[in-house]
């Protein structure tokens, strides 16, 4: 429910996505309490072991694969119906948890445009039913003390991982199974009893009141800054492990009260499965859902699904005899096969869609690096400003003009080299570096900026351009303060400062909304999140009361009225992605730009004798 909850944007489940914690935690006890109990009976087979997880997993989640092949290639565009299909071959060899994480990078697609990404989980599960068993059973024919230490050790080292990796490789600590195998380590330790169970009711209702009040918490108190899972996830993984230690007699009036919980959680593989698929595919033609109506629309559909999928597939195939089971699972897994092959060798069907349809459709995949000036003038959070090509920073005639900021500078980049003829555009930007201080920043982002007073004063440029990907964050007051201090240090130099404000940001990237006004007569306004009006107005207002400093609304220039511009005059997409601009883009904004700052417009004039 949780996280079902989180990925409908419903409060207050803002952190919801701790559920598959949760579920790593529960699965860890259940499938050690299995094997343990067999095992100790000599009753442990393998066959019967995998035939009951095949059982459990594979027909619903092939059922879904086959009609997401199907969604995709009716609704996504060309590339996104190639992914889907290479993201089902990652969920047919139990790897999507793999695919996923050598997926990740700072441009990689928006999550909700890949309508697997859920599987990711489920492949690290599948990878603990393959790998766990034998483990299990090498573990149990030890004695006691040995096997509670083997268990112990497994997941001290597996947190420590977890711990390290979500600073060093966030995405591997994630996706990955070495970095989660310490949650369903802590269900293995219960399963076999580590602690003594409670003995008194009062200890009990004590330890499960707890548990619940740590699992409430965690659903809401993480922010999108939080890293995670990392120490993070001890709050719902320990939460889980003391309700499960407790087991509290229930009297038969709360038995009552949470029998449609009950009912949710004998459904609740099956809403997983489809909840996911529904919201993207939706996201896909009309946006996000909203408004409170679309997020009810969509459980609805997600709850016909999963109920036809519970009722009609997943009972049924745990009720028939394995061959009839078997076969329908091989027939299902060869059609998901086919399909995807077919898919990704036809290149996604590009003939559903018009030429101009697929010339927009072709700037998913944009090659920003060369116009960004990736690995040069644009690093990466682990460099530091020493990285820089030397070009990046060489003075030439006056005017010089500095551009500093995120990948929300380094795309005005090529635009402002066009725009600015007269002088010489010096470029040090860095991905995820905001010009101010903010929670969660790397190392290398804060040594970055820290070096920015030093760069102003050696180079004494005519002009600081600073722009950033300006969210929330900017208006608490130590961002406030911070980027104050920014502007100071630069008039202080005896520059002029230009504040650009932030890009039109949208709810998917802009193909694929171009697409869907033409495919499915979405409508283009409604499409920019409302905060980043306030953000400009808030920004617009500090910057007004410096001296020596412009503010630029990109907003005021894009989104006249409530309508952006979301193409160039030669109907090339303003931007590739959510909010980042293309070539064609960065010279419409640059042009606008230097018309629309005095400051700049002044430096550019030519000087009188």
């Amino acid at each position: 429910m949780s996280v079902i909850a989180f990925h409908y944007d419903i409060s207050p489940f803002r952190s919801g996505y701790v559920g598959v914690d949760v579920f790593f935690v529960i699965s860890g006890f259940l499938i050690t309490r299995i094997i343990h109990a067999e095992a100790s009976a000599g009753s442990f087979s393998f066959a019967a072991f995998y035939r009951r997880r095949a059982r459990r997993i594979l027909p619903a989640a092939f059922a879904m694969l086959c009609a997401t092949l199907l969604g995709a290639s009716v609704i996504l565009l060309p590339q996104d119906t190639v992914s889907t299909a290479q993201q089902a071959l990652a969920v047919l060899t139990f790897s999507s948890n793999i695919l996923f994480w050598m997926q990740q990078g700072y441009f990689d697609a928006a999550a909700i445009s890949k309508p697997l990404l859920h599987t990711w989980s489920l492949g690290v599960e599948e990878q603990y039913y393959l790998l766990f068993p034998a483990l299990a059973l090498a573990i149990f024919a030890l004695r006691r003390w040995q096997m509670l230490a083997s268990l112990s050790a497994i997941c001290a080292i597996s947190f420590a991982l977890c711990v390290v990796q979500t600073r060093l490789q966030p995405a591997a600590a994630f996706y990955l199974l070495p970095a989660r195998a310490w949650q369903l380590a802590l269900g293995a330790l219960l399963a076999v009893e580590a602690i003594p169970a409670p003995h008194s009711q009062r200890l009990r209702i004590g330890a499960a009141a707890l548990g619940w009040i740590a699992l409430g918490a965690s659903v809401n108190i993480f922010s999108p800054r939080t890293p995670y899972p990392g120490v993070a996830a001890l709050l719902p993984c320990l939460g889980t492990a003391a309700v499960i230690w407790a087991q509290p007699a229930s009297s038969r009036t709360v038995l009552v009260l949470i029998r449609p919980l009950i009912a949710v959680g004998l459904w609740s593989y099956s809403l997983y499965l489809w909840h996911w698929p529904v919201v993207s595919f939706a996201t896909a033609i009309w946006g996000p859902p909203g408004s409170a109506m679309d997020k009810l629309v969509l459980l609805g559909v997600c709850a016909v699904l999963a109920l036809a999928s519970f009722y009609l597939i997943e009972q049924p195939s745990r009720r028939a005899d394995w061959p009839v089971t078997a076969r329908a699972l091989a027939a299902t897994g060869v059609a998901a096969l086919a399909a995807s092959l077919v898919m990704m060798s036809w290149s996604g069907f590009p003939a559903r869609f018009s030429p101009q349809q697929r010339d927009i459709a072709d700037f998913i995949g944009y090659d920003h690096q060369t116009v960004y000036e990736e690995g040069s003038c644009f690093l990466d959070p682990g460099q530091t400003l020493r990285a820089l090509r030397s070009d990046c920073l060489a003075k030439g005639p006056r005017p010089n003009v500095l551009l500093w900021g995120d990948s929300h500078a380094a795309h005005l980049t090529f635009g402002l080299k066009r725009a600015l003829p007269p002088a010489t555009l010096l470029r040090a930007t860095m991905a995820q570096c905001v010009p101010y201080d903010e929670p969660g920043q790397s190392t290398g982002c804060v040594a970055f900026n820290q070096q920015f007073s030093h760069v102003v004063r050696d180079l004494r440029p005519d002009v600081v351009i600073l722009s950033g990907n300006w969210t929330r964050t900017a208006l608490t007051p130590a961002a406030r303060a911070s980027l104050l201090a920014m502007v100071k240090a630069g008039t202080e130099a005896g520059s002029k400062v230009v504040v650009v404000g932030p890009s039109p940001q949208f709810d998917r990237p802009v193909p694929h909304l171009l697409v869907a006004t033409q495919r499915f007569g979405v409508s283009t306004r409604g499409h920019t999140p409302a905060l980043f009006g306030e953000v400009d107005t808030q920004l617009r207002a500090l910057v007004n009361e410096v001296q020596q400093t412009d503010y630029v609304s990109l907003l005021t220039l894009l989104c006249p009225g409530d309508e952006c511009v979301l193409q160039t005059s030669d109907g090339t997409p303003i931007a590739w992605d959510e909010g980042h601009f293309t070539a064609q883009g960065s010279a419409l904004v640059a042009d606008g730009l230097v018309r629309t700052s005095p400051i700049l417009a002044a430096t550019l004039a030519p000087k009188s004798e």
